[in-house]
């Protein structure tokens, strides 16, 4: 498996490179009314509306500059920006390499962590986006795709 290592908010996280559509700079989003607090607003690259995901906010650590780069997913053909401080590079890994979080945790950090690899004395948290998204957008998934994601 091929991770993509990204840091935002003073710490590495990685993601799948397989549900990377592709990383660009940051663009300012037009802001949405009532949104979610990690929702920065929706752009417009190559006529394709997508919704910008201030990652920081989502994982309660602040907020990321203004600056850095989306990282776009594609997932049930929606597209979602995630906003970042800088991508890092790409490792390959086993299935095994990836350290399953433990009990000691809080929920919200088992809950969308799939475990954690570890790189050059770095420690990776490897997010689970399926999870994450399925949380931002659980109309997109039928109730039997929400069960499963969720009991990964």
């Amino acid at each position: 498996m091929e991770i993509l290592e990204f840091k935002t908010a003073g710490n590495s996280f990685g993601i799948p490179v397989d549900i990377v559509r592709e990383i660009i700079p940051y663009q300012v989003p037009t802001p949405v009314p009532d949104s979610k607090p990690c929702v920065e607003g929706i752009f417009m690259p190559r006529d394709v509306i997508i919704t910008a995901i201030d990652l920081s906010v989502y994982l309660n650590r602040g907020q990321t500059k203004t600056n850095g780069l989306f990282v776009i997913t594609g997932y049930h053909n929606l597209d979602i920006a995630f906003h970042v401080d800088a991508a890092l590079g790409i490792h390959r890994v086993e299935e095994e390499d990836i350290v399953k979080l433990d009990n000691t945790l809080g929920v919200d950090e088992r809950h969308i962590a799939r475990g954690i690899i570890r790189n050059e004395g770095t420690l990776i948290i490897v997010l689970d986006f399926n999870k994450i998204i399925a949380e931002l957008q659980p109309d997109l998934l039928s109730e039997e795709e929400m069960k499963a994601i969720l009991n990964e």
